[in-house]
């Protein structure tokens, strides 16, 4: 599965949101998928790119070619799709991804999974949404939908079609599921809501045995991976 995934140009201020880009490249490589990005060796998008490589994963970037001329794009990937502008870039990631991820980021961020988003509202088949909420970074946003769903702009139903997930466990589970389904019986948003509650309602204890249970066996593969840094 090819997993398109949005985040910051740079690495914010919690430590943990690069955490959790490390360890989703890692996963992504070492499950057989791989990275659509926006192209860059900087900030989170660096960090990803280079666990996924690091992991043995293909990782595709797309990038304006104003960015190339600028120096932050990663040249040792498996592709870098050289385009124009911000919106080619858009349109190609959706193009090659069957999955979309949001880890924390800035307003392009934002832009690009808001997209999706939209696609998604409207019934066009464009695959899954997901939020990676580290920390709660994504709560004001999902305060804002609640907020659109109260003022009648948006339906219940459109929220249960955004996927917040507060780890990297959670969400390669949901990845996991509708990997798996036949594209005609994809998980429905009702069934990755219910996935999403069972999870939320673990313990902070149970997710840090989780988390170490999940890695055990691939850590001779993978654990010098995390520690990549991004190309500079």
């Amino acid at each position: 599965m090819n997993i398109a995934v949005y985040c910051g140009s740079n690495p914010g201020r919690n430590d943990h949101f690069a955490q959790a880009a490390r360890d989703l490249g890692i996963w992504i490589a070492v499950h057989g998928h791989a990275l659509v990005y926006g192209g860059s060796s900087v900030g989170l998008m660096g960090v990803l790119s280079s666990n996924v490589l690091a992991a043995g994963g293909n990782a595709y970037g797309v990038e304006p070619r104003f960015f190339i001329d600028a120096g932050v794009a990663q040249h040792d990937l498996t592709e870098l799709v050289v385009v124009d502008t911000m919106s080619e870039r858009k349109a190609k990631m959706i193009e090659l991804a069957d999955a979309f991820v949001a880890l924390p980021g800035g307003v392009g961020t934002l832009e690009e999974i808001s997209e999706i988003m939209s696609c998604v509202r409207l019934g066009l088949d464009v695959g899954e949404c997901f939020f990676l909420n580290v920390d709660g970074f994504y709560n004001p946003l999902i305060e804002l939908l609640h907020g659109m769903e109260q003022q009648g702009f948006i339906e219940r139903g459109d929220l249960e079609r955004f996927h917040f997930l507060e780890s990297v466990e959670q969400l390669a589970r949901c990845l996991d599921r509708a990997e798996r389904a036949p594209l005609a019986a994809r998980a429905t948003a009702a069934e990755l809501a219910e996935l999403r509650a069972e999870v939320s309602r673990e313990s902070q204890a149970e997710l840090e045995a989780e988390r170490a249970a999940f890695y055990a066996p691939l850590q001779p593969d993978w654990a010098g991976a995390s520690e990549a840094e991004p190309h500079q």
